[in-house]
C-alpha cells in the first residue's frame, strides 16, 4: 500500500485562518484637521479689534461745545432774553437779602452752580467782583460778574458788556468806587455772555398776623456771545429762574427753620 500523506500542521492551518486586526481605541490621539488659512485678509468690519476708547473728564466736559462748533451759525444772533420769577417767602427781608448777597455760598445749594467766589470787596464789605462756574451736563463754563448791592433790598450782578441799572448815587452811598455809565462801554467782563443782568429785589410785606414776609423778585436778562450756544442753552433756561428762587427758599428753611 502506498504511504499516507502526513497530517496538516498547525502552522499551515494558521496560514489559512482569517486575519483579526486590533480594534481602535479612544486612548490613541486622533490627528486634528489642519485649519485652512484664508488666502485673502478678512474684511475690515470682520477683523477683531482690541481698541478701547476712554472718555476723559475733559472730553465729556467739552462735548457740548465741540458739538456746537459744528452747528450752522445763525444768520442773526437771538435777541436778549428776559426771564422773571416772583415769590412770597415767610421770612423778613433782612434774612433773604443776606442769603442772596452771600455769593460764596451759592455753590452749596444753587442748582448748576459748581463754583462761586467773591474776588473783590468794597470797603463796606459788599461784594464787587465774583467768579461763578455753571454747568449743564457736559457743559461747564466760568464767567466773571460785577456785583452791586443796595443793603437790604437789591443785589445785581452784570457780566459781558451789560451795565448796572442802579443809580450811581445809590451805589456810591453803598461804598462802590467804580460805577459804570449804564452801558458797560470799555468794561466788558470775560465769559460766555455777551450781556447778562441778574437782579434780585427784596421788599417787605406786612401780614395780618403781624409777621413780616418778603416779596422776592428775580429778573435775568441774558445774551450769549456764541449765537449757536444761545439758541441751544436758551431753550433750557425757561424753568431755571423758578428753580433758582426755589433753591433760595429751601436754603432759608435750612438756616432759619420752617415758618
Amino acid at each position: 500500500m502506498p504511504p499516507r500523506p502526513p497530517p496538516p500542521t498547525r502552522r499551515l492551518l494558521a496560514a489559512h485562518a482569517p486575519l483579526h486586526r486590533p480594534p481602535e481605541t479612544s486612548l490613541l490621539p486622533r490627528p486634528r484637521p489642519t485649519q485652512q488659512q484664508p488666502s485673502q485678509p478678512l474684511p475690515r468690519l470682520l477683523q477683531p479689534t482690541t481698541t478701547v476708547r476712554t472718555l476723559t473728564t475733559t472730553t465729556r466736559r467739552n462735548w457740548l461745545l465741540s458739538a456746537l462748533t459744528n452747528l450752522p451759525t445763525p444768520s442773526t444772533p437771538p435777541p436778549p432774553k428776559t426771564l422773571r420769577a416772583r415769590r412770597l417767602l415767610p421770612y423778613p427781608p433782612s434774612q433773604i437779602y443776606t442769603l442772596i448777597a452771600d455769593i460764596d455760598a451759592y455753590t452749596r445749594f444753587l442748582p448748576h452752580c459748581t463754583h462761586s467766589h467773591v474776588t473783590k470787596w468794597t470797603a463796606t464789605r459788599h461784594p464787587a467782583l465774583a467768579d461763578l462756574t455753571v454747568g449743564w451736563g457736559p457743559f461747564t463754563q466760568t464767567y466773571t460778574s460785577r456785583v452791586y448791592c443796595v443793603p437790604g433790598s437789591v443785589v445785581e450782578a452784570v457780566s459781558g458788556s451789560a451795565g448796572t441799572s442802579i443809580a450811581p448815587g445809590v451805589l456810591r452811598e453803598a461804598g462802590y468806587e467804580y460805577v459804570d455809565d449804564g452801558d458797560g462801554a470799555g468794561q466788558k467782563m470775560d465769559g460766555i455772555f455777551e450781556s447778562l443782568v441778574t437782579r434780585w429785589t427784596v421788599q417787605p410785606v406786612s401780614r395780618a398776623d403781624g409777621n413780616e414776609w418778603s416779596e422776592v423778585t428775580l429778573s435775568v436778562t441774558f445774551q450769549f456771545a456764541n449765537p449757536a450756544l444761545g439758541f441751544a442753552v436758551g431753550q433750557l433756561a425757561d424753568d431755571k429762574v423758578d428753580e433758582m428762587v426755589e433753591a433760595f427758599e429751601a436754603r432759608a428753611r435750612e438756616l432759619y427753620g420752617a415758618n
